[in-house]
C-alpha cells in the first residue's frame, strides 16, 4: 500500500525470553478481546492516516499507531487496522513484560499498563514511579500512580504542560484495569 508502511509482528525481545517462559495467560491476554476493544475505545481506531496535533504533529492511524513516514490522508481497511493493534498490542505488551515484575502482573493488569505505555512510550511507562512502585510489591500504590500524583494531582494528563480531561480519563481507565483486586 502507498503511503503506508504496516509494521511487521514483533518478535519476542532476546530480554524477554532470558526472563522465561511467560505465563499462558499473560501472551493470551496482549491479543484478547479486551485488550483489541480497550485499545480501540482508548486510541479510536482511525482508518486513515491524520496528523495527531496533540503529539507534534506525527502521523497516526489506526489506534493510535504512529509512523513519521506515514503519509496523512491514505486510507486504511478494517483488515489492515486489525493486524497494525495487534502488533502495538504485542510491541508495548512485551515491553511491559520486559520491566514489570510478573509475580505481580494479572491480564487485566498487563492490559492496563499496556495502555498506559502504548500513550507515554515504553521508557516512560518503564521508567515510572507507577512501575517502580508495583515492582516491588506496592500495587494500588502503583496503579493509582497512573492517573494521580502523590498530592492527588492528575498524573500524566498534560499535553505540552496544558492539562487536557480526556488524557485524565484515560490515566483512571488505566488505574481500573490496573487495579483489578
Amino acid at each position: 500500500m502507498s503511503g503506508v508502511t504496516l509494521p511487521r509482528q514483533p518478535s519476542m525481545p532476546a530480554a524477554l525470553v532470558r526472563k522465561g517462559a511467560i505465563p499462558a495467560a499473560l501472551l493470551a491476554a496482549l491479543t484478547s478481546p479486551l485488550a483489541f476493544t480497550t485499545l480501540e475505545r482508548l486510541e479510536g481506531n482511525i482508518k486513515r492516516v491524520y496528523a495527531d496535533h496533540l503529539a507534534g504533529g506525527i502521523p497516526t492511524y489506526c489506534a493510535g499507531r504512529t509512523d513519521w513516514a506515514a503519509k496523512v490522508g491514505t486510507p486504511l481497511s478494517d483488515d489492515q487496522c486489525r493486524e497494525v493493534n495487534k502488533v502495538t498490542l504485542l510491541e508495548y505488551g512485551y515491553a511491559v513484560l520486559g520491566c514489570v515484575s510478573w509475580d505481580y502482573l494479572t491480564a487485566r493488569r498487563l492490559i492496563g499498563l499496556t495502555m498506559f505505555a502504548v500513550n507515554v512510550g515504553k521508557e516512560g511507562a518503564c521508567g515510572s514511579q507507577a512501575f517502580r512502585a508495583i515492582n516491588v510489591g506496592r500495587i494500588a500504590e502503583g496503579c493509582a500512580l497512573l492517573a494521580f500524583r502523590y498530592d492527588g494531582t492528575p498524573n500524566w494528563s498534560y499535553a505540552g504542560g496544558v492539562f487536557v480531561q480526556g488524557l485524565h480519563n484515560r490515566r483512571k481507565a488505566e488505574r481500573t484495569l490496573c487495579d483489578d483486586t
